[in-house]
Order: structure tokens, then sequence, then C-alpha cells
């Protein structure tokens, strides 16, 4: 399939390169999010391709739509680029923003559902995110105005591996964004525990409105990890809510919840329960490619991907806190709707 596109404008840009909003030109434009690197330099995307391959058809997780290499324009250098899925709502620090720097306990709650079903997917292919904060969760707005946002793990240049040993040396032992990590994660012990630490970490900011730590500098934050240190409870939240972060902000990071378990915890349950019927994907869609200028187009004969193969019936209990999340979301939606009639 041959698509052609233009490069509207940069979203960002990190160490490994920039990541530009580009628009496909056709009788229904499309927009994507291209990560571009210079070739030497793209190890770290690479990684993120091969990963976000196994990813295909999780609804929590960001969708990758395929990557190429391009040359520059006069032939100096290739770049390797990937396609991913535009988050138009940008990250959960900007939805933070938009909620005017905390948001309330009952968004807070189905925002946590969704980066917990994104953690089980990611847990269950045997991988540990290892840099889970708000700038790397996208927000994709709901497609009315009192509809809830959803939420999407991005970002995956920094994945570890269950039983695949890491010999890189991270400055003060903190392998992803230092206030996110946990205690035992900066001595070396990275597990899917690490994970929920960091889960409980943006749950406090995004309640509190600032970040989970206050200290000086790395070595400060790293000794207040090790003497055993956690980041503060908001007083201002439920107790579900705080026996909710206290499971993952446990010492120990075998006692502390793991993302399967902590989506059954109270918290996070709504009043009322729809059993749901067989749920599916069948829907494809196409890599595409670009060369090194404004306009680009992908080769002929280009490689499509099936992104959302035929899906077979879920685990029921799976299928179940789904359909949890749906129905509290509609209550909400409800009550929202109720407000603006002025009911």
């Amino acid at each position: 399939m041959e698509v052609k596109g233009v490069r509207v404008k940069v979203l960002g840009r990190g160490s490994y390169g920039a990541v530009h909003l580009v628009q496909t030109i056709g009788h229904v434009p499309q927009f994507y999010a291209v990560k571009s690197a210079d070739e030497t330099m793209s190890s770290s995307l690479r990684k993120e391709y091969q990963i976000l391959q196994q990813f295909i058809g999780c609804p929590s997780i960001v969708r990758c739509f395929g990557a190429f290499t391009s040359v520059r324009r006069g032939g100096q250098g290739n770049v390797f680029n990937l396609f991913l899925e535009y988050a138009s709502g940008g990250s959960l620090l900007d939805l933070m923003k938009e909620y005017g720097g905390k948001i309330p306990e009952r968004d807070v709650k189905c925002y946590a559902r969704m980066i917990l079903e994104g953690l089980v997917d990611i847990h269950k292919k045997g991988y540990i995110h290892s840099d889970l904060k708000p700038g790397n969760i996208l927000v994709f707005p709901s497609q009315d105005s009192i509809g809830l946002n959803t939420l999407k793990i991005a970002d995956f240049g920094l994945v570890k591996q269950y039983g695949v040993e890491d010999k890189r040396i991270w400055e003060y032992g903190f392998r992803g964004t230092a206030i996110y990590m946990s205690p035992e994660s900066v001595i070396g012990e990275v597990t899917g525990a690490l994970d929920i630490w960091s889960l409980g970490c943006i749950i406090v900011e995004m309640i509190a409105g600032k970040l989970p730590w206050v200290f000086r500098n790395l070595k400060d934050l790293r000794d207040k990890l090790l003497r055993g240190e956690t980041p503060q409870i908001p007083e201002n939240m439920s107790s579900m809510g705080k026996n909710f972060l206290i499971k993952c902000f446990a010492r120990d990071p075998n006692q502390r919840w793991t993302a399967r378990k902590l989506l059954s915890h109270r918290y996070l349950l709504p009043e009322h329960t729809i059993f749901p019927a067989a749920r599916g994907y069948n829907s494809i869609l196409s890599s595409t490619n670009f060369q090194e200028k404004k306009l680009f187009q992908s080769p002929k004969g280009f490689l499509s991907y099936n992104l959302f193969p035929p899906a077979g019936r879920r685990d029921f209990l799976e299928d179940v806190r789904v359909q949890l999340m749906k129905t509290s979301q509609c209550q909400r939606q409800e009550e929202r709707r109720l407000v603006k009639l002025g009911v």
C-alpha cells in the first residue's frame, strides 16, 4: 500500500531524536506520530519497535503501525522511523494541567484502572516498562464532550525483559526517571513491582498536583529510598484509596500487589456489575514509509500489517473487569450530562 503525507510539526525531542506529527494525503487524511533517529543512534527505537509488535490489539498500549529506514536529503546518512498512533490529548502531564493541576479522585480511579490494564499486558509478556511516568502515558480524548479520556502506555525504550541481565550502569542506580523509581530498583532488582511503585507515584501526583518527592539531588532521593521512606499519601484521599497506595508502596517488592491483583482492589470496582458478551477486534491497518523531506511517500509493495487480528473470547474474568470499567465510565458520563442539564 502506498501512502503519502506531510510533516505538520515537531511534537517533541529526546536523546534519540525527534517526534513529528505527520498527516497523510488522501481521501481520509490521518494523523500519526513518527519517532525518528539517526540510524547510528537508533538502537532504542529499534528495540521499541520489536517490543510494540508484541502488543498488537492491546487497547491500553500505544499502537505501532510500522518502522522503516529513510535517506536524509542529499544522501547524508540514514534515519530510522517509527510510526505510532497520534495522541491528540498529549500526555498525562497535559491532562493534569487541563484539570487545573489536580485530578478528582473519581477520575483518578478510572485512569489508574486504564494504566493497570496496560501493565497487565506488559507483565504478561514478560516485560517491565521501567520508566512509567505521566510523560509516558498518552491521552486520547473522548469522542463526545462528557466522556472520560482514554490513557495508553507509551515509550518502551527502557523496557527490561524478565531474566535478561542488564549490564548498563545507571547514575545512582536510577534506571528510569528517578522520582518514579522503587527502592529495590536502585540496587539492581528490577521486576514488575517497579512498575507498580511507579503507578503509586503517578496516582499521588494526580491527586496532590505535585511531584511525589521533595529532594535536593539524586543522591538525596536515593538515600531516602534506601532508608525506607515512601511518597507521602495525600490526606484528602479516601480511606480505600490510601489502602490502594499502601499496596503499591509495600517496601518488600514481593509483598507489593501485582497489576492483576490491584485491578480487583475494592478501590477500583464500581458499584454495579454487567456481564459482557464476547469481544474481539477485526481491523486491518497498514504501516507506511516516507522520504526525508516534508513530503513523504512509501515504497510500492511496502509490507502491510494486520494490527487487529480476529481475537477469540478473552478469559471471562478479564472480560468482566473490562466491562466494569466501561460501566463506571457510563455512570460518570450520565452524571455529567444531568449536571449540564441542571437536573
